[in-house]
């Protein structure tokens, strides 16, 4: 959808941008105890950060490969595959934590 999108704007505008917002990688604090709930969520931000950076990669092997700029069609269809795993998996990982708080929110003390 995006490359598409950069092929009809390509008329319009001199660069081709991505349909999507740039993502900005989340930055942790410099000063971090050694605790479990900083190591998950340490964790969980990295994640997060390879998934939105998979997204980025595969967007630009779509904008690439509409321009012709690249001709490899594995390549962008391995990108877009791995983008949407690590969404996925993501999207998983996401569900069950608030699954998990929703279960100890329950239990009664």
């Amino acid at each position: 959808m995006a490359a598409i999108t950069a092929l009809v704007n390509t008329t319009l505008a001199p660069t081709i941008e991505p349909f999507s917002p740039q993502l900005q990688l989340i930055q942790l604090p410099t000063e971090q105890q050694d605790n479990p709930f900083s190591t998950a969520f340490t964790a969980a931000l990295n994640v997060m950060n390879d998934t939105n950076a998979f997204q980025l990669q595969a967007e630009q092997a779509q904008i690439d490969f509409a321009t012709g700029r690249a001709d490899d069609i594995l390549a962008v269809q391995m990108a877009m595959d791995r983008a949407s795993n690590a969404l996925n998996f993501t999207s998983q990982i996401t569900s069950r934590i608030i699954e998990s708080y929703r279960e100890i929110m329950r239990m009664q003390i």
